[in-house]
């Protein structure tokens, strides 16, 4: 597989370009930092126009797989809001153990009403 020839000077400007968007991604925390260890997968479907801009960013390399673009903005929202997202996780949490307390009610109540029919 052969790559084309770049017309005069194309190659510096994308060079330009990338180094650019390189910087400005890694000064405003978008999770280019080497040192970020992510270790869930998370599938997701997306359209293609946005798969496109994914595509194009790994193209010039500013980061190396459409993985990595996806968790870097995804980071990026969430550490931006990150008061607003530690309140929706403790709501998160405090709903979680009020439906395991329900839950067992629940049980306790069937288990009582099946010890009544004896």
């Amino acid at each position: 597989m052969t790559k084309e020839k770049a017309p005069d000077g194309s190659r510096e400007v994308q060079a330009m370009i990338r180094d650019e968007l390189t910087g400005r991604f890694e000064r405003e925390g978008f999770g280019l930092q080497k040192s970020e260890k992510r270790e869930v997968s998370v599938m997701t479907r997306m359209s293609s126009d946005i798969v496109e801009i994914l595509d194009a960013l790994v193209e010039l390399k500013i980061f190396r797989s459409r993985s990595e673009v996806v968790a870097a903005f995804v980071e990026k929202v969430i550490r931006g809001r990150a008061q607003l997202f530690e309140e929706i996780t403790k709501q998160a949490h405090d709903i979680r153990k009020k439906r395991d307390a329900a839950t067992h009610l629940a049980y306790q109540a069937l288990k009582d009403l099946a010890g009544s029919d004896e």
